[in-house]
């Protein structure tokens, strides 16, 4: 029994049971798939990322974990979270983190060596972004960094080059992720407030609404230049525009700041990257 105890400790510092998590590193890592290979991606690849994926976002979340484990007991939402109430001790944390990227990194055997350093670039982002909230005014910037980055490591796996679609690709998925993770600071905002700790929900403040909303227009209109270079089927267009209405949906929801709307704004985006992902496959495929 103590033993089950203890892996479903593990189970949940890993943030295995949100998948919300995963799903929102994938929908973009999958779109970038199909566009940088015009339709054509390579399907072992592919499940070499997904695998990836669901390891390094487990990783980052038990870094994250690792060092807001001070702050955690102190803000509602994550009062009850395995490092806090003593199920899971530090030292078992880093020693569950390094086995993580040491299982991801394996993949990469897989992969050419361009894809390797640009993985090197993605771990220091994502180690580097918990530490963020202490000094930089909006953390949701690193954050954005480093939950883009699959899209860099895709353009090198798959192509063997950054070009200037995989730069316009990790631009759109930038502000989105920047626009989303507001939705979910806002969830924590007085508790953020009080700590002392940064975010983009506090430094928007009253202007949160426009600032989100204007995100998620320069992420969806970067993906509307690509099609239009790109020539996608019309198909594409109408997926698209279903994202920009769940970005106005998501504007209601955060519009009286209270946190569990706001957290239903966050996890609506899985919606929003999966139309684009639907819209992406057929623009390049029909």
């Amino acid at each position: 029994m103590l033993k089950r105890k203890k892996f479903f400790s593990f189970f949940k510092l890993m943030r295995a049971d949100k998948p919300i998590g995963t799903a929102l590193l994938l929908w973009p890592t999958l779109t970038a798939f199909f566009i940088l290979t015009e339709g054509d991606p390579d399907f072992s690849l592919m499940l070499l990322f997904v695998i990836g994926t669901f390891l390094m976002r487990s990783a980052g979340c038990v870094i994250n974990d690792y060092f807001d484990k001070d702050f955690d007991g102190q803000v509602e939402r994550t009062k009850d979270r395995p490092l806090v109430k003593g199920e899971i001790s530090p030292n078992e944390a880093l020693i569950l983190f390094f086995l993580l990227i040491i299982i991801s990194s394996s993949l990469l055997f897989w992969m050419n060596i361009f894809t390797f350093f640009i993985a090197l670039v993605g771990l220091g982002l994502a180690t580097i972004y918990p530490l963020s909230k202490r000094f930089f005014s909006v953390p949701q910037v690193f954050l954005g960094l480093a939950f883009s980055w699959g899209i860099m490591m895709v353009s090198a796996a798959e192509i063997n080059e950054i070009n200037n679609i995989s730069l316009l690709l990790f631009a759109s998925c930038f502000f989105w992720i920047i626009a989303y993770d507001t939705a979910y600071a806002l969830c924590d905002k007085k508790d953020d407030l009080a700590l002392g700790i940064n975010s983009s929900a506090l430094v928007f403040g009253n202007n949160v609404v426009p600032f989100f909303f204007v995100l998620h227009l320069v992420s969806i209109f970067i993906l509307f230049y690509i099609a239009y270079l790109l020539n996608f089927h019309p198909a594409f267009y109408i997926f698209a525009f279903i994202g920009l209405f769940l970005a106005i949906y998501q504007c209601y929801l955060i519009k009286d700041q209270n946190s569990s709307d706001c957290l239903r704004a966050f996890k609506n985006n899985n919606w929003l990257g999966l139309s684009v992902f639907l819209g992406s496959v057929l623009g390049v495929s029909l």
